[in-house]
């Protein structure tokens, strides 16, 4: 597997073809099924029916309510599978990978991100701390190695990968936390993505 930089790993999407099939894993609304619509053939599943509920009507009937543990609600195979910050909130994730790898084509990619494991410092993610201290919802933080060995059991296999999240971007994450809970201020401050530490994203290939 290769590293490359974060901005070259956001490219991903200039290598969609015309006639690729497209699917959104924990899609939400839909945002990003809208975005490649007419650019290729792309799809949307997601496992809370609410956030279903915001999908544009332009695409309505190409997302799907769907559980990535059970079934993936589509018949056909993908050449692109997206799984955006979602893998860390499955329990049954390896179910989840089989099922995402039984629907791409040979040759698929897989477009994987999630928040990687720092030894002695997992407490980076705000999310995390509050799953460890009782919260209902999993945040389980992975290893690049962790991932590998689990991709590699489904026929996936990473081919570059790029590390981002940098230290202040950590910071303003939890400013943004201080905001919501401490002042209860519903307004969230952005910061632009770039190399770092903290959040791995991953392209695998089925290879088998």
């Amino acid at each position: 597997m290769k590293k490359i930089i974060y901005k070259e790993f956001i490219r991903w999407e200039e290598n969609i073809k015309e006639k690729n099939a497209f699917l959104d894993i924990g899609c939400w609304g839909g945002a990003k099924v809208l975005q490649l619509d007419g650019k290729c053939d792309a799809y949307g599943m997601d496992f809370d029916r609410e956030k279903l509920k915001l999908v544009n009507i332009k695409i309505k009937n190409k997302v799907k309510y769907g559980d990535v543990t059970k079934r993936i609600p589509f018949s056909k195979k993908f050449d692109w599978i997206l799984l955006s910050e979602v893998i860390e909130h499955i329990k049954e994730e390896e179910s989840a990978l089989k099922n995402i790898s039984n629907s791409l084509k040979k040759g698929g990619k897989l477009i994987l991100t999630t928040p990687k494991s720092i030894k002695g410092f997992e407490f980076w993610d705000p999310a995390w701390v509050r799953w460890k201290m009782g919260g209902n919802e999993r945040h389980h933080h992975y290893t690049l190695n962790e991932l590998d060995k689990k991709l590699s059991k489904q026929g996936l296999k990473i081919q570059r990968y790029a590390i981002a999240g940098p230290m202040g971007w950590i910071i303003l994450r939890w400013i943004n936390v201080f905001l919501k809970y401490g002042l209860k201020i519903n307004k969230s401050l952005s910061f632009r993505q770039k190399d770092g530490i903290c959040n791995l994203m991953i392209l695998a290939e089925k290879i088998k």
